[in-house]
């Protein structure tokens, strides 16, 4: 069953991962199930965006809402802009002069495509390595000063991300829409732990679906407090 505490925005969050899990670990290990998974994905898929939709409607009627939601997106966009252009600056030193993937936990090319929570991920990641390698790159203290002012704009994105979570939006549509998201979730996830067993597949159910994880994987999961 899915988790039915899943709030608004972890229909997001959980629908994406367990999408983008699907197709990296169930599809194709066996023939007949592909038609149904993917159907399931597309329906998830679906769902997924008619929550998100009524979500950003919701929110958008509120005016200090809709202002946090436009302020994030300019730092999210250098946060990518930054580590791109990182990525690319150390690919232009001399052969072997330089570890580039020392500097990066997620392929670089992923992260033009990540949130905010992972984006600050990984500029950590770049600042810890750069302090620890500054030698062998080239205009080292200008990198770690963009970097860091990409960070700092981060932080301020994460926290609002926050507030706008707390914040109650609901409405009759963005309940309905979740409550079909909860039932298309849960369908899948019989579809998928069929699929698993038939195929002999090893691959636990809580690496598809991360609400299932003690720990999670999926960004902007949060897990519980201890």
């Amino acid at each position: 069953m899915a988790d039915t505490h899943i709030d608004f925005d972890e229909t997001r969050i959980y629908g994406d991962y367990a999408i983008e899990q699907i197709a990296r670990h169930v599809a194709g290990r066996l023939r007949e199930f592909d038609p149904a998974l993917h159907f399931a994905v597309a329906a998830l898929r679906a769902a997924t965006d008619a929550v998100a939709g009524h979500l950003h409607a919701a929110r958008s009627a509120n005016p200090a809402l809709h202002a946090l939601m436009a302020s994030r997106e300019a730092p999210v966009r250098e946060g990518r802009d930054v580590l791109q252009r990182f990525a690319h600056h150390l690919l232009g030193h001399r052969a072997g002069s330089v570890a580039v993937d020392r500097f990066f936990v997620d392929a670089p090319e992923t992260l033009a495509h990540r949130g905010p929570m992972r984006l600050l991920a990984a500029i950590d990641h770049v600042l810890g390595t750069l302090d620890e390698r500054a030698d062998s790159v080239r205009d080292a203290a200008a990198w770690r000063l963009e970097l860091s002012d990409a960070r700092t704009a981060l932080e301020r994105v994460a926290l609002g991300e926050r507030e706008l979570r707390a914040a109650d939006v609901r409405t009759p549509a963005l309940d309905d829409a979740r409550l079909r998201w909860l039932a298309v979730y849960d369908a899948t996830k019989n579809l998928v732990s069929s699929a698993l067993t038939l195929s002999g597949a090893n691959v636990p159910l809580d690496e598809i679906f991360d609400d299932l994880a003690a720990t999670h994987r999926a960004e902007g999961a949060l897990d519980d407090a201890p």
